[in-house]
């Protein structure tokens, strides 16, 4: 099989936002395809919705609470992107923890040796950081940075529409991603529960029906709840 290249995932999801699409689908396979350029092992997506950063996607649970750690303590690498609107990189356990004392550790507890930021940029400002995490002390070449922030230029539009808004009219887009991402989670733990596995398998399972049935994400996930409640 052809390997996938940013052009294939940018075309892609150009053409879903040209027509009907779901934003919380669409998030997720950028984000899981930021991941596989950057050969990094794990994202995130934090997004600032009133007055806070939220988390928008996760490739796993671990960069799940990786990311919520961040918004909690107001530190991290997906929070100094989004103050300073510049990419955010550190490389090794050393850098990682004397740069971020709080959050530092964690994320070197989780098992990474490497973490890389992209703004989310919109008219001016940013609105969110991608946050990239590898296992490997590794920093990005110049050709998956620019693949890191094609695809974070991608996701800004996906999570805002495709023309242009006004912050208000983002911020609504944003809370409307937000809620599709709690059908999600909620499918997550009911399918853990079901399979007796961990939701980090759990959301695994998700995506693979998601992609195998041909639906998106967040339709799967409404299946696997309304199958939960028959039972």
């Amino acid at each position: 099989m052809t390997p996938r290249t940013p052009t294939d995932s940018l075309a892609d999801a150009a053409r879903a936002l040209l027509g009907e699409h779901d934003v919380t689908d669409l998030l997720v396979r950028l984000t899981r395809d930021a991941v596989q350029f950057a050969d990094a092992d794990a994202a995130g997506l934090l997004v600032r919705a009133d007055g806070r950063l939220e988390t928008l996607t996760t490739t796993s649970h671990t960069a799940e609470h990786l990311e919520a750690f961040q918004s909690q303590r107001d530190e991290g690498p997906c929070v100094d992107v989004v103050e300073t609107g510049q990419t955010v990189e550190a490389v090794g356990h050393q850098e990682i923890v004397g740069r971020w004392p709080t959050v530092g550790p964690a994320i070197v507890a989780a098992g990474f040796r490497a973490v890389h930021a992209a703004p989310l940029a919109w008219q001016g400002g940013v609105v969110g950081g991608l946050n990239l995490f590898g296992r490997e002390p590794r920093a990005l070449e110049e050709g998956q940075r620019r693949a890191v922030q094609a695809c974070a230029d991608m996701l800004t539009l996906v999570a805002g529409q495709p023309f242009r808004l006004s912050g208000l009219d983002f911020s609504r887009s944003i809370t409307r991603a937000l809620r599709d991402r709690v059908v999600v989670e909620q499918a997550k733990g009911a399918l853990a529960h079901q399979l007796g596995v961990d939701v980090s398998a759990a959301y695994d399972e998700l995506i693979t029906r998601s992609e195998r049935e041909g639906v998106t994400l967040t339709d799967t996930a409404r299946a696997v709840l309304a199958e939960a409640q028959r039972r």
